[in-house]
């Protein structure tokens, strides 16, 4: 496991040890601890708290790695015809055995329990008789995963931007659609109302569906062009932050001419593909229910038409051959003190639903709503980020 502590920068007043998961999951942590603590933590909290980065297995620095043999994404997630619903099992299935062979035995075990006992192991070494905890939106997952085995040994966690892992694959998808097409509504309405947005004065959603339509789009320096899937699912992931918005809207601006802004789309990683489709299954579903699936969440987004991260799970591990160690249910969790949930009103990845399941699932928790735009209020909203502080250090 690689493990990087910043330790508390005032040792007179310090609390603990703090665990922090950015996410993914497939995100290393180490790097946020290592590299940018002071632009990732609030000073109170590095005052006051040895803060700790682990890799989780498979991922990052840790070793061995999670690897695959060859593209994770590199086949259409949006079947229309039967034949194609069958191509994409047959390609999930090849990408798999080829995932096995690049990783050998460690692929049967990284779902979030293992991760979860090995934050413990952590926690031994370190000699810390408990632990406080951060978890960002797959990180919530894992603390509460933590929490559930190890409820004696939290002081207190923090869980923003909750996934909920008793929704099951068919509401996961349908309910981030809606929560995503939502969110592209909020960012049409403020270019709408304000001239700083490059978008000003445009009919926002017919031009972005007009680009969704006409792609594969030029793109100055990539001959082969742009795809839907690139803006798509690059938009996608700056709507989440509300500081990326005017960079969005300039870059959907010049789309029409020169694309070259969603040319670079990091595909998925080869550790969030085999970690989700453990926690996350899709399930043995055959073409027809998969087809109403589809057809429910175009319903849901129709704007923003399924380039979201949950259908990328929901295809991605369609026919997935390697059985998932830690398939959809509640996790209850008993025997820790008050445990903070915190939800946002317009989250575009993690729908406020979802946190009110997750604490109704903590014995004992706070649910925290906040009523802004973004992905995890840690990076999107600095008074109830303050909050969180307060929480962890009071």
């Amino acid at each position: 496991m690689a493990v990087t502590r910043v330790r508390a920068a005032d040792p007179a007043k310090r609390i603990g040890t703090l665990f922090f998961n950015p996410g993914g999951p497939g995100n290393a942590a180490r790097h946020f601890i290592r590299d940018s603590a002071p632009e990732t933590f609030p000073a109170e909290l590095l005052g006051r708290f040895d803060v700790v980065g682990v890799d989780p297995r498979g991922v990052g620095d840790s070793r061995p790695l999670i690897a695959c043999r060859k593209p994770t994404s590199d086949h259409t997630r949006y079947p229309r015809s039967r034949e194609e619903f069958d191509r994409l099992i047959s390609y999930n299935r090849d990408l798999a055995r080829g995932c096995r062979e690049a990783t050998g035995p460690l692929i049967d075990h990284v779902d979030t329990i293992s991760a979860a006992r090995d934050f413990d192991a952590v926690r031994s070494a370190l000699g810390e008789r408990q632990v406080s905890w951060i978890g960002l939106s797959y990180g919530t997952l894992l603390a509460a995963t933590y929490a559930r085995l190890y409820p004696e040994r939290v002081r207190a966690a923090v869980l923003d931007g909750p996934l909920d892992h008793a929704v099951g694959s068919r509401r996961l998808v349908v309910e981030e659609a809606a929560s995503a097409e939502n969110v592209f509504g909020l960012f049409a309405d403020w270019c709408a109302s304000d001239p700083a947005c490059a978008l000003h004065g445009r009919d926002v959603r017919a031009e972005y569906r007009s680009l969704l339509d006409r792609a594969p789009l030029h793109a100055d320096g990539f001959p082969a062009g742009v795809t839907a899937d690139q803006v798509g699912f690059g938009t996608y992931g700056r709507l989440i932050f509300r500081s990326a918005w005017s960079g969005l809207a300039a870059d959907l601006a010049a789309a029409g001419t020169n694309a070259a802004a969603f040319a670079t789309v990091a595909p998925t990683s080869p550790a969030y593909r085999v970690i989700t489709c453990h926690d996350l299954p899709t399930g043995d579903i055959g073409y027809t229910e998969f087809a109403a699936r589809q057809a429910e969440m175009l319903r849901a987004g129709p704007t923003i038409r399924g380039y979201i991260e949950a259908w990328d799970v929901h295809a991605g591990c369609l026919g997935w051959p390697i059985k998932p160690a830690n398939p959809w249910g509640s996790i209850p969790v008993r025997g820790t003190p008050p445990i903070l949930v915190v939800a946002g009103t317009d989250d575009p990845a993690t729908p406020h639903s979802w946190g009110v399941g997750m604490a109704s699932q903590i014995a004992g928790s706070k649910l925290l709503t906040w009523p802004g735009v973004g992905h995890t209020a840690h990076f999107n909203d600095p008074e109830t980020l303050r909050r969180e502080v307060e929480y962890l250090t009071r």
